[in-house]
C-alpha cells in the first residue's frame, strides 16, 4: 500500500496544500459515479418501483418544454376574475407565484 502520509511530507508543500491532497483520494472516492443501472438489475427495479417510471424514459429529453407558471406570465394559469381582485405588483402576490412554481413539478422535474 501506497503511504500518502511520507510521500506528502517529503516533497516540502504548504500544509494547506498538504492537506488537500491527502484528502484527495476521500474525495475521489465520494465523487465517483456509478453505472447507470440496465433492466432487470435490482437499482432499476427500485428506481422504478419508486417512481412509477422507466429509468430510461428520459434519455431523449434534453430541453423540459413544459411551461411553469411565473411572476411574468401568471395570467395564463390564474383565474381572470381573481386577477382582478389581487394586486399583482404587490410582493404578497409574487412570492405566491413562486412558491407555486417551486412547488409545482413539470414530467421532466419528475425524474
Amino acid at each position: 500500500m501506497f503511504d500518502y502520509k511520507n510521500a506528502v511530507n517529503n516533497i516540502g508543500l504548504y500544509t494547506s496544500d498538504r492537506k488537500r491532497i491527502l484528502s484527495l483520494p476521500i474525495y475521489m472516492s465520494k465523487r465517483s459515479q456509478n453505472p447507470e443501472p440496465l433492466r432487470g438489475q435490482k437499482e432499476f427495479d427500485l428506481f422504478t418501483s419508486l417512481t412509477g417510471k422507466d429509468f430510461t424514459s428520459d434519455f431523449a429529453t434534453t430541453l423540459d418544454k413544459e411551461q411553469k407558471i411565473t411572476e411574468y406570465d401568471f395570467e395564463k394559469y390564474l383565474n381572470p376574475q381573481l386577477l382582478q381582485r389581487v394586486n399583482s405588483q404587490e410582493d404578497f402576490f409574487k412570492n405566491y407565484v413562486r412558491k407555486v412554481n417551486f412547488a409545482t413539478n413539470t414530467q421532466y422535474e419528475q425524474l
